[in-house]
């Protein structure tokens, strides 16, 4: 029975991510035309980058941001139905009960929005990591440096082809997070709610550069302490990471955004957002495994590079602080650039220390904490409800 009910909610999910994808990505040609084009063509080659990187995602965070807006309805509409059940109960009237027939394409800009957002992160996040590939392209910064390089275009003496293509690839990252917020404003000057938007849009924003500063900070600043006080920080702050860089920007803020729109309570808001934030959190830590024991062709970024990043994620805090015993021959390889035989020495260290066990059970203790806290919501209508349990089972499904 409950393998049934699992094959329902994943056909419930995919039909749906399905239907709002194809929506998306038609048009989401316009956005990157609009990112594309500039009047000045010594910008066009770093815009082009930015439009080209824009395109070809999965968009699930869109998805999310059009599936919030969905819940929304239905929980008004729901609720309306309750209502008139009592009336009608009262009064002996039979009138037919509303359906929610509301137009979901006016999330689509919100949605969109929020994917120029990432793709302005992810421009800025390449450039930190020193990443080569996105989406199985060829990063913003690395593609201008190529250009710098084709054009056979002579440096001056203060400058250097990677100084200078970092720099172009930041402003363009730039670029993509003020058109999203320009975009949120200009598709709903006259929404009630668009203070709101622009407000919590902020808010993830603001937690996305907190998180990222701290996962960039943190492997340094803990060598200023003890021992203890390192690992006692270490996990804190790895918690924390997940919750703001991953959490809050792939799944929470996405939902609650939508939510926003669709005018949703404060209470379904906040209960949707504790069920995200577990599985937000098993996101990330899904992908710190794949980061290390995926296939390159089907992650569609760099295997190993945490690895040369020295990436605080679980695997490393798990080794650093519960089995130290292992970290000498860890630190032989972790932090440095890695190739085949680096890349499977760490993968062994981590599967023989018990590291990947240990991530893979905290991963499945939160996909279980979201489910149960998802069967606990009663505002959710029953499609919706699928939906999201759909949602979960996709994530769960991702291959390593």
């Amino acid at each position: 029975m409950k393998k049934n009910t699992e094959k329902e909610d994943a056909r419930a999910y995919k039909a749906f991510y399905k239907e709002v994808f194809r929506r998306l990505a038609r048009k989401q040609k316009a956005v990157s035309k609009r990112l594309a084009k500039d009047e000045n063509p010594v910008l066009s080659p770093v815009r082009e980058g930015l439009a080209e990187l824009n395109m070809g995602g999965k968009m699930l965070r869109g998805m999310l941001v059009v599936l919030g807006y969905k819940i929304a309805l239905g929980a008004a509409a729901k609720e309306s139905k309750r209502k008139l059940r009592l009336a009608s109960a009262d009064t002996g009237d039979e009138n037919e009960l509303p359906a929610n027939e509301a137009d979901l394409s006016y999330a689509d800009d919100l949605a969109l929005a929020f994917e120029t957002f990432q793709t302005g992160i992810l421009v800025h996040d390449d450039i930190i990591d020193n990443a080569e590939l996105r989406r199985g392209k060829e990063t913003v910064h690395r593609r201008y440096r190529q250009h710098l390089t084709n054009a056979d275009i002579r440096m001056v003496a203060a400058d250097e082809p990677g100084h200078l293509s970092d720099s172009v690839a930041i402003c363009a990252g730039d670029f993509a997070l003020y058109e999203a917020v320009r975009s949120i404003s200009q598709k709903y000057m006259g929404e009630e709610a668009l203070g709101s938007l622009i407000s919590y849009f902020s808010e993830v924003v603001l937690d996305t550069i907190r998180g990222e500063l701290l996962d960039v900070m943190l492997p340094y600043e803990l060598q200023t302490l003890s021992e203890a006080e390192a690992g006692t920080l270490l996990e804190k702050s790895v918690e924390e990471i997940y919750r703001l860089k991953t959490a809050g920007y792939s799944v929470v803020g996405p939902l609650h955004l939508g939510m926003l729109l669709g005018g949703a309570s404060t209470r379904q808001m906040r209960s949707l957002d504790a069920v995200a934030m577990e599985l937000g959190v098993a996101y990330q830590i899904m992908d710190d495994i794949l980061g290390i024991f995926a296939d390159e062709k089907e992650l569609g970024k760099d295997v190993g590079s945490d690895i040369s990043e020295f990436k605080q994620t679980i695997l490393y805090m798990y080794v650093r602080t519960r089995r130290p015993e292992h970290l000498p021959e860890l630190l032989e390889y972790y932090g440095k650039p890695a190739g085949y035989e680096e890349l499977s020495a760490v993968k062994t260290i981590f599967e023989e220390s018990g590291a990947l066990a240990y991530a893979k059970e905290e991963m499945e203790r939160c996909f279980t904490r979201a489910e149960e806290k998802l069967s606990s919501l009663r505002f959710l209508a029953a499609e919706d409800k699928a939906i999201l349990r759909g949602f979960i089972c996709y994530c769960r499904g991702r291959k390593y």
